[in-house]
Order: structure tokens, then C-alpha cells, then sequence
């Protein structure tokens, strides 16, 4: 037996071990099971036939059949940065479920009862915020479930005058938007007890008389779980930039092929959801990302949805809250990172 012989043989029984293992944790995906049978029968068939190296040579156009060696030792790296990225992200999950926890655990955990809850997140928000709660209650609308996201600027000392008008949940650090809604759906599982939940934004860009819209299709029609507001489904007061359009149209064709949902806006926070599909759905995606989950946890578990019209105004205020294009790029890299190699 060659060194080279004992050393595939010695891999191989490393791989097979590392498979087992894998296998009796119960965290083998997809990727996981192609990448170990390809290794596990690679290292087996060279260590029993060392000469099938040559033929390599020609099929992979290489000079020396050791360069093949080197080739798939970089796939094979690939793959465990793969691993290292799948663990950090765990990782940060955990860390978002830990703050999550403490949050709720330190609010007042009162039960909500009454027909809807209104959901706002609350990030630095100090300069709108009180308007914007007010704008709720002037319209009659008697819950509202506000997080306030790691703000660093006086949000939180304002909303302690309406401490005892609303329902408040304080995460000790931002964890963005998806994780914000995750902690909300997790506050309605333990003490929701409405028909209807309305996420609305915080910055003063959605209409509060469009709530109504959402509240009588719900009404009108008892098997529908989930209401999409739209700007593009028709003409509304809407003033969305030319260069937003753009891009929320690319967003929609990204949406379309990876959750076979044709909206109009498949970036809206304007929606409404019945109190039975948020104690079914769970989303793990933190950042803006999480509106695509969403829209595919609704496909996947084939839930009726339709989208409403909605008005949107666009302020100097909101419109300096905007991500950067280029973040997109992020959403969509996450977005199918979760997708496919989860």
C-alpha cells in the first residue's frame, strides 16, 4: 500500500464518520448529502483503484492528476466555509431568539383582546413616533403592539407616555425588522387573543383609513388568511420614486421565481394577517430579507391570500430611512442562502 493509498483510505473512514455523525444529529440537507456521497465514493474508488487518477488527467484537460487532487481539495473547502457559514448564522439566530426571550419575558404580558392589533416597530423614530400612535387612536383603532427596536435616541422616553395605552416590547439591541416581526408573531402565539393583526410603519408613510380595506375583505371573505397591500395594483396617491419602482419590479420577478407567488408589491409592509397564520408561521430571516420568507411560508403551507391598493407617501423624513440599493444584493444573497442551502 502506497502513502498515497493509505491516505485516502484514512480520509475516507474521517468522512464516513463525520456523515454518521451528521446523519444522527439530524442535520443533513441537500448540500450536505451530495457533497459526503460525492467524497465518501471519491476517496473509496481512488484508494481501491490509485491508477484511475490518470484517466482524470484527461477529462479534467489537467497537466499532472495531481493538479485534480488540488482542485477538489478547493471544492471541498468551499463546502466547509459553507458549514462555517451556515453555524454563524445559527449562531446569530440564537442571539436574536435570546433577545427576543428577555424582551417579552420583561414586558408587562398583557393579553390583547379586541377584533385587530396594530404592529409597529420603532427604530430611532423619536421625532415621529407619538404622531404616528395618535394617528392610530384618532381613527378609533384600540391596539397597538409597538417594538421598540434598540432605538438609541429618546423613543424610548417618549413612549413611556403611552405606556399605559399600548403594548410595548423593548429589544435590548436593533435586530432589524424580520426579527421584529418574529417577536411579535411570538407576543400574539402567548397573549394574542384578535381576529386580525396590521403591520404598519412607524415613519408616517401608510394610510390609517386603509386599515379599513383590510378589515372588511377579511369580513367579506372568512377563507382568506392574508391580505398584501399594493401601490401597483392600481392607481393611488402613492408618490413612489422612479428609481423604487424599479427596483420593487425586480423584486417582484425574484419573488415570482423562488416562491411562485405573482404580487404586484412583494416589498410592502402595509399587510394583514389572521391571528391562525401567525401562531403557524415562523420566520427566521432578520433583516428586509424576512418579506420574501414570508411570502414563502405563505406558498409553501398554501395559504389564500390577495393584495388590497394601498397609499403610500414618501416624505424627506422616510425617504432618509431608505437602504441603500446596493443592500439588495445582501436580501437576495440571504434570501436564497436560506432557501436552498438551509
Amino acid at each position: 500500500m502506497t502513502l498515497l493509498e493509505f491516505f485516502f483510505i484514512i480520509s475516507w473512514i474521517i468522512i464516513l464518520i463525520i456523515a454518521f455523525d451528521i446523519a444522527r444529529k439530524q442535520k443533513f440537507n441537500a448540500l450536505h448529502f451530495v457533497v459526503f456521497i460525492w467524497v465518501w465514493w471519491g476517496l473509496l474508488l481512488f484508494a481501491l483503484f490509485p491508477n484511475i487518477l490518470n484517466t482524470l488527467w484527461n477529462i479534467f484537460w489537467v497537466t499532472r492528476w495531481a493538479d485534480v487532487l488540488v482542485y477538489g481539495a478547493i471544492i471541498f473547502l468551499l463546502y466547509f466555509v459553507l458549514l462555517l457559514l451556515t453555524k454563524h448564522v445559527e449562531n446569530k439566530e440564537s442571539i436574536t431568539k435570546l433577545i427576543r426571550e428577555i424582551a417579552i419575558d420583561n414586558s408587562d404580558k398583557k393579553i390583547i383582546t379586541w377584533n385587530e392589533v396594530f404592529l409597529v416597530r420603532a427604530y430611532n423614530e423619536a421625532s415621529v413616533i407619538k404622531w404616528v400612535l395618535e394617528n392610530i387612536y384618532n381613527a378609533w383603532y384600540k391596539n397597538i403592539l409597538l417594538i421598540n427596536d434598540g432605538s438609541k435616541d429618546n423613543t424610548k422616553e417618549i413612549l413611556k407616555n403611552f405606556a399605559d395605552k399600548i403594548y410595548i416590547v423593548n429589544h435590548s439591541i436593533n435586530i432589524w425588522a424580520g426579527a421584529a416581526l418574529e417577536t411579535w408573531f411570538e407576543y400574539l402565539r402567548r397573549y394574542g387573543d384578535v381576529k386580525y393583526v396590521i403591520t404598519f410603519d412607524a415613519d408616517w408613510q401608510h394610510d390609517i383609513l386603509d386599515a379599513v380595506k383590510f378589515i372588511d375583505l377579511f369580513e367579506k371573505e372568512p377563507d382568506l388568511w392574508v391580505i398584501f397591500g399594493s401601490r401597483f395594483m392600481e392607481k393611488t396617491t402613492s408618490n413612489v420614486p422612479f428609481l423604487r419602482k424599479i427596483t420593487l419590479f425586480l423584486w417582484k420577478i425574484f419573488t415570482y421565481f423562488i416562491s411562485w407567488i405573482n404580487l404586484t408589491d412583494a416589498h410592502n409592509w402595509y399587510r394583514a394577517l389572521r391571528l391562525d397564520v401567525v401562531k403557524n408561521i415562523h420566520l427566521t430571516i432578520d433583516t428586509m430579507a424576512y418579506a420574501s420568507e414570508l411570502i414563502d411560508e405563505v406558498h409553501n403551507k398554501k395559504i389564500r391570500f390577495k393584495e388590497v391598493p394601498v397609499n403610500i407617501t414618501y416624505t424627506t423624513y422616510s425617504l432618509a430611512k431608505w437602504q441603500r440599493s446596493t443592500n439588495a444584493i445582501n436580501i437576495v444573497l440571504r434570501i436564497i442562502w436560506s432557501k436552498f442551502f438551509r
